[in-house]
């Protein structure tokens, strides 16, 4: 089974930390490097991915067939997806058993979706 794990941040929770505070909050960069290594060797960490912040994202919709593209905020929000991880696990109990360990949990919410659709996938389906 593969899932996303989305990771959501919160500027206005997080203001006033630096980013050194934040990596030691989370428990320092050898305690993360650890995990994602062991993550790694027994196959569950397939991709880690860390976005921007917001204000640098574009949007693109088509309108009467010509792309309309624009650089306001996507949503009116204080929270917003700050990264994510693939993983591949037996269970979903074991996604959850991982969600848990990922150190920024401790301070940002961290939300768990089962993929039901990934590239092979899509591509086979295509045929």
């Amino acid at each position: 089974m593969k899932f996303l794990l989305l990771i959501h941040n919160n500027l206005e929770a997080l203001k006033g930390f630096t980013e050194q505070q934040l990596v030691e909050m989370s428990g320092g960069r050898e305690h993360i490097a650890t995990l994602a290594r062991d993550l790694m060797t027994t196959g569950e960490l397939v991709s880690v991915l860390g976005l921007n912040e917001p204000g640098e994202e574009k949007e693109v919709q088509l309108v009467a067939g010509t792309p309309v593209i624009s650089d306001r905020p996507f949503l009116e929000t204080k929270e917003y997806l700050a990264g994510a991880m693939v993983l591949h696990c037996a269970s979903v109990e074991r996604a959850l058993e991982i969600a848990a360990l990922i150190p920024l949990a401790q301070f940002r919410r961290v939300q768990l979706r089962e993929i039901r659709l990934d590239q092979d996938d899509f591509l086979a389906e295509l045929g």
